[in-house]
């Protein structure tokens, strides 16, 4: 019987998804994507955002570039990763 009233998602599940932050599940497919896209060679890997708020879609574009990777295509519904081209960041000493 308790097993149907655990597809309610928990309460830290929503809070973290009202606060831009990106749920295991979606870090997860974010990885799996651009891997895929490495070990096929591709160029690019494409990451559909139809599960992510707009909070969370921000974010993931916002680390995705700090940790220098270049978006080629950034949209509502979609993030393009240019996995080719690298983004180069000086550092001040």
């Amino acid at each position: 019987m308790t097993n149907r009233y655990d597809k309610i998602p928990n309460y830290e599940v929503i809070k973290s998804a009202m606060q831009q932050e990106l749920t295991d599940k979606q870090i997860e497919y974010v990885k799996s994507e651009i891997e895929t896209a490495a070990l096929k060679n591709d160029d690019k890997a494409y990451v559909d955002l139809i599960s992510f708020n707009s909070n969370q879609k921000r974010k993931l574009g916002q680390i995705l570039k700090e940790k220098g990777y270049q978006l080629e295509e950034d949209s509502n519904w979609s993030i393009l990763i240019d996995l080719k081209a690298s983004v180069i960041r000086f550092k001040q000493l």
